[in-house]
């Protein structure tokens, strides 16, 4: 006799479908204010980055592959990432 796997979603009893929401939610909700604070930090860095031009010193730009773009460049990507895939309402 072959025993069933009861796996999937139509297995699951009212509690757990209510959890997994629960954890959804929370991650949407956390995927959403990291997006923020992402922009936020890429922005302050931005602006860090303007002020060591302005120094005209070893502190500015160093071209394309100056890290504090490619920062800037990543923490961009990622909240547009974030935002695409967890803010549908938006959208």
């Amino acid at each position: 006799m072959h025993q069933m796997a009861m796996t999937g979603a139509d297995w699951l009893s009212d509690r757990d479908k209510k959890a997994q929401q629960r954890a959804e939610a929370a991650r949407k909700k956390a995927a959403l204010e990291a997006a923020r604070k992402l922009r936020a930090a890429s922005q302050a860095l931005n602006e860090y980055l303007t002020a060591c031009l302005a120094c005209n010193d070893a502190s500015r730009s160093r071209g394309v592959d100056d890290s504090r773009t490619i920062l800037i460049g990543n923490m961009n990507e990622y909240a547009c990432f974030l935002q695409g895939r967890f803010d549908k309402e938006g959208a």
